[in-house]
């Protein structure tokens, strides 16, 4: 791809009294340049982001508006992408409008945003922010003893840009509600259902899961979710089941801290859920760059990690992960081993050093070595200097 210079602007601004507080940031990408033997060689685009917000009291009122433009005028757009107001507080708030939600660990649905990040199709070649939300109604309310949420509303498929029709990026509309208790102070039982219309065919799951943390400083989790269907059994774990299995376990004693997580997704693809995918996330660009994608279709596996910190504040962290996609005709088993010291050689220096071994057919790598060096030096609050060589 040939390089394409981009500019990024962020500003942001806020007032604020004993009653209210008004605040909004904006977000502005220009990019000079296009793929190599396409015309025209420098085709100018521009995208930008403005989020708006007001508070007052118990209420809460907040949008977004992007923008796009582009010589292909098919592409422009200019619009409102999310608009809300909540009212309500800590105990109990009701939504109307766009909104982040989860069910459980997100095997059912899970909302989010990554901010100050633009998404770019590469097929549509159309930027827009890095979101996926749901659009409609939701209730919550939370004690002491209990939680419950209540929601309505259409889920956005982010692969589709805002030149896109509404019934396109938001194809599904969704009821589910969500409630856990707390049967003792230190274990909590909960359960969740949710109806997807999706252009007129009707799906209906649920999940149910539980939290509890043990002596010793163990702390589990796990949940199972599945699809109902007249001729699948409640807890059915076969291939041809749909269903989602997650369970995890934590381990903390000093410096030492401890954890293993396994998965077993099948015909579980609903747009708008996102398990655990159960692969390290690297902040390190080569690595990043070749992460393994989760594919809830068909995949099993485990991931197992483990740190030491050390008392001049070094740490220590060894991670291994398997995952394995078993569809007709191709069976691959992705394997990653991962090792990272970070060594603080005074407050304001920091040196990170890792290498990585991972074996990932199912993107056509076979065996993929990396290493690299992280060197983060502060000057004072607003300067610092980043070396990194992998």
């Amino acid at each position: 791809m040939r390089n394409r210079p981009a500019l990024f602007l962020l500003f942001m601004l806020w007032g604020s009294s004993a009653q209210a507080q008004l605040a909004f940031s904006n977000l502005l990408e220009y990019q000079l340049g296009n793929l190599p033997d396409t015309q025209p060689r420098n085709l100018s685009t521009a995208y930008n982001q403005l989020n708006l917000s007001y508070r007052y009291r118990y209420l809460r009122a907040a949008a977004k508006f992007e923008s796009f433009t582009h010589e292909d005028r098919n592409k422009d757009y200019y619009q409102f992408t999310q608009r809300s107001v909540r009212a309500g507080n800590d105990r109990l708030a009701l939504t109307a409008g766009s909104f982040y939600e989860i069910l459980g660990r997100g095997l059912l649905l899970r909302s989010y945003e990554i901010p100050g990040t633009v998404r770019e199709d590469v097929g549509l070649r159309v930027r827009q922010g890095f979101y996926r939300e749901v659009d409609g109604l939701l209730l919550k309310y939370q004690s002491r003893v209990f939680e419950v949420k209540a929601l309505r509303g259409r889920p956005l498929y982010n692969s589709f840009p805002p030149t896109f029709e509404r019934e396109e990026r938001r194809p599904s509309l969704v009821h589910g509600a969500e409630a856990s208790v707390h049967v003792l102070p230190d274990l909590t039982l909960g359960g969740a259902y949710l109806r997807n219309n999706r252009e007129g065919d009707v799906s209906k799951f649920s999940t149910v899961f539980f939290n509890a943390n043990l002596p010793l400083d163990v702390q589990i989790y796990s949940e199972f979710a599945q699809q109902l269907r007249p001729e699948q059994d409640l807890f059915d774990f076969s291939d041809q089941a749909a269903h989602a299995f997650y369970a995890g376990a934590n381990y903390v004693a000093g410096p030492l801290g401890l954890s293993v997580e396994a998965k077993d997704y099948h015909n579980f693809v609903l747009l708008f859920n996102d398990p655990p995918p159960l692969i390290k996330e690297h902040p390190y660009v080569l690595l990043n760059r070749g992460t393994h994608v989760l594919e809830p279709a068909n995949e099993t596996g485990w991931q197992a990690e483990a740190f030491l910190r050390f008392n001049a504040g070094h740490q220590l962290t060894l991670n291994a992960s398997q995952a394995e996609n078993n569809f007709p005709g191709r069976r691959t088993i992705f394997k990653e081993l991962f090792a990272e010291f970070e060594y603080h050689i005074d407050e304001a220096t920091a040196l990170k050093l890792f290498a990585d071994r991972s074996h990932d057919p199912f993107k056509l790598e076979e065996q993929r070595n990396a290493a690299g060096i992280y060197f983060d030096k502060e000057w004072t609050r607003q300067w610092s200097t980043v070396l990194d060589v992998e």
